[in-house]
């Protein structure tokens, strides 16, 4: 189903997170400021770019990434004709931990990781906390991340205020309502099939 974004304040949405971890504070500058860059595939000076929101807990983002993704890698992304921007959309706890877990490694992983935890969303995006944990904490091992370090990870408080804060300033400049939403060169557009996708694309190359 689409998810519809509705802004929380951020101290309330840290409270709501903190029964699973307690948040540690820990982060030198130069490593926060790798972690919060914005996440890319793709061609830098590619003529479209598309800027897609997603949660990671969306079943339809999911879909997205697992089966019309590797499409548009294969037709636009690899020829340099697209570029992609993933921003991530936070709805929940589980949502928000698979984000910072996602970003653990920095840029060079963090894509690899976000394949990982979408094709495995049935696995660990669903049941009780202690489930989301284990399921979370798997994802991690198979990404070659110890248990420790994936806690570290996504205990960390300072960098998950700093991903919402982005979040909201982005979500609300290009008026983000529900994943996954798309903005193709300026254009905002919501969940489509391939076809429609590389209609929307065709076009703005042809211009």
């Amino acid at each position: 189903m689409f998810k519809k974004i509705i802004f929380t304040p951020i101290y309330l949405i840290i409270f709501i997170f903190n029964p699973f971890f307690s948040f540690s504070e820990d982060n030198s500058e130069v490593e926060m400021s790798i972690k919060l860059q914005p996440m890319y595939i793709g061609n830098l000076e590619a003529p479209v770019t598309i800027i897609e929101y997603a949660s990671f807990t969306c079943p339809h983002c999911a879909t997205f990434h697992n089966e019309i993704l590797p499409k548009l890698k294969q037709d636009y992304i690899k020829n340099g004709k697209v570029l992609l921007e993933y921003r991530e959309v936070y709805f929940d706890g589980p949502g928000l931990w698979a984000g910072l877990l996602a970003r653990c490694q920095g840029d060079k992983k963090y894509f690899p990781m976000v394949d990982l935890i979408y094709k495995k969303q049935k696995d660990w995006a669903s049941g009780n906390r202690d489930d989301i944990i284990k399921g979370l904490l798997s994802i991690g091992r198979q990404s070659g991340l110890t248990d420790k370090k994936s806690r570290d990870c996504m205990e960390n408080g300072k960098l998950a205020e700093n991903l919402i804060e982005i979040f909201k300033k982005n979500a609300t400049e290009d008026s983000i309502s529900s994943t996954p939403s798309f903005v193709i060169n300026g254009q905002l557009v919501q969940n489509m099939s391939y076809e429609e996708l590389k209609n929307i694309i065709d076009d703005n190359l042809e211009k």
